[in-house]
């Protein structure tokens, strides 16, 4: 970890320092950011490596995405729920009223046309009005001033579904906020789960053990008994606020939501205020693939149950490639109106979460023998097996997920599809070369 104990503004500044440590794969900790009460850290989760730690993976492979995503379903499978204590570390300190104010937190602003001090290492309480179950999860807060801030909802979030909920019944929505909490709790919170089922159990099944949690001093809200700083308000739906910052796909994100007024602020004696880098930062985009995997889950499902023929198939989110997914798919090809059947069978999906062609940009179609997982490989058969324009598929005025930012009028946007299968009567002279026998070889078996 690196320590930065000079000066720090809290505007740019900071966030500079912030990024060039964490595009090192550094953790980080300011002790001394203007005008603030509470150090500052972050970059503790910046690699999948950092998440296996956290999660106890100590086997001599190195810690993949299959496994973090195999600990995560586990951990759903078998929920351990939460245990609510009588106090903690977190109520060491409580304060009310005139005291209140969240400027004494060393809250960044991370870039250029940000609206303002974003808080992003939080996790999100709240409860559902109509089963009364607790939801957690990750938000974006915009500081208004020093007792609201605005706490965002993106189209995936529960939140979104539970302002709606409590605005229709007309009834105070109580929200708490919690920074510093252990990393199971970050992974529950960035979950995909089923309506009604709660985050924190899958935190404690991931922890393995469960999570204590403290009642909050204005709500019947629960909130982490050990995290460092715990901030409660009340939801005025009466006030928006339009807002924006920088995204984990290296654009601006408009949003809108309502102005929460901050009750009170409860924390450890030593709290220190967790801070995630906005945008195309390691920390963000490593803790972001907890909710990919759900989607790619989801289109994978999708496109099985619509094209049962293929073999093998890739769904790749990776912000370099923007915000929406592509997907490439392997069959064993009988025709060549196949490939561009098959696309548009995919694109037509209804998908569990969004319409596949709502969260998905591209369809890659190829033969068995390319490896679909192997970018590399795809690229070489899209530019060496599609020669024609009926190769390539220009499907105008969709609509598109929120957060593709290029879209037009009506989120409306562009679909691809390329087959890049060979057409059946160049398959002699498009065969690739290969050794016979070379997947049996066993290097260790000729070298000295």
């Amino acid at each position: 970890m690196d320590h930065i104990s000079r000066e720090v503004d809290r505007t740019q500044e900071l966030a500079g320092v912030m990024s060039k440590i964490e595009m090192n794969h550094r953790a980080f900790c300011f002790a001394n950011v203007k005008d603030a009460k509470f150090p500052l850290v972050g970059g503790l989760y910046n690699s999948l490596e950092r998440f296996g730690d956290a999660l106890g993976h100590n086997g001599p492979e190195p810690f993949t995405h299959a496994d973090f995503d195999g600990r995560i379903e586990a951990a759903k499978a078998e929920p351990i729920q939460p245990l609510t204590v009588d106090s903690g570390l977190t109520k060491e300190n409580v304060i009310t009223g005139d005291a209140i104010n969240l400027h004494d937190l060393p809250v960044p602003t991370f870039f250029e046309l940000d609206s303002g001090p974003f808080i992003t290492g939080a996790i999100g309480v709240t409860r559902d009005p109509g089963s009364g179950e607790l939801n957690i999860g990750i938000y974006r807060t915009l500081i208004i001033d020093r007792n609201h801030f605005v706490i965002n909802a993106s189209s995936m979030s529960d939140l979104r579904r539970i302002y709606s909920s409590w605005e229709a019944t007309g009834e105070t929505m109580p929200i708490a906020i919690a920074l510093g909490v252990p990393p199971a709790m970050l992974i529950g919170g960035s979950c995909k789960l089923p309506p009604n089922m709660c985050e924190f159990g899958v935190a404690g099944a991931l922890a393995g053990e469960p999570i204590q949690l403290v009642k909050c001093e204005d709500s019947d809200l629960l909130a982490p008994a050990d995290a460092e700083i715990v901030i409660e308000g009340t939801v005025n739906f009466s006030n928006r606020v339009e807002n924006l910052l920088g995204e984990f796909a290296g654009q601006y994100g408009p949003e809108d939501a309502p102005v929460t007024q901050v009750n009170t602020i409860t924390h450890r004696n030593d709290a220190m205020f967790y801070s995630i880098v906005a945008g195309r930062h390691p920390e963000h985009n490593t803790l972001g693939n907890v909710a990919v995997y759900g989607v790619q889950r989801s289109i994978a499902a999708s496109i099985r149950e619509v094209a049962p023929e293929v073999i093998d198939l890739e769904v790749l989110l990776e912000p370099a490639m923007g915000t929406l997914a592509h997907v490439v798919v392997s069959i064993d090809k009988h025709s060549d109106a196949q490939p561009r059947d098959i696309i548009e069978r995919i694109f037509a999906a209804s998908g569990n979460i969004f319409p596949v062609s709502k969260i998905t940009k591209r369809i890659i179609v190829v033969d068995d023998d390319i490896d679909v997982h192997d970018p590399v490989d795809v690229r070489w058969a899209v530019w060496n097996r599609a020669a024609t324009e009926t190769k390539f598929m220009v499907i105008p005025g969709i609509e598109s997920w929120e957060l593709e930012r290029a879209a037009k009028a009506g989120q409306k946007s562009v679909r691809i599809g390329i087959d890049a299968t060979m057409d059946l009567e160049d398959i002699d002279k498009l065969l690739r070369p290969i050794i016979p026998g070379i997947d049996e070889i066993n290097l260790e078996d000729y070298l000295d």
